[in-house]
């Protein structure tokens, strides 16, 4: 998957912990993408109103994965 190689690329030298937590906030996004794309593709109704929410959802965990680990970042330095 291309997604995991890029994100391996810009993570050397981080402790695996961090990269796990940023792969996380990582997979959310393209997760989110990935939806809002498809949800685009769908023809208008009630099946792309929750398509489109699916993907508001996950870019939503996205943010707060990332919110999170910025936090617990300053909290341990």
């Amino acid at each position: 998957m291309v997604v995991e190689s890029r994100a391996a690329s810009h993570l050397d030298g981080v402790p695996a912990l961090k990269q796990a937590q940023s792969s996380l906030a990582q997979n959310l996004a393209d997760r989110a993408v990935t939806a809002l794309d498809e949800a685009r593709e769908m023809a208008p109704g009630d099946e792309r109103t929750e398509a489109m929410h699916k993907a508001m959802v996950l870019r939503n965990a996205a943010e707060i994965q990332q919110l999170l680990e910025s936090k617990r970042g300053a909290s341990e330095v």
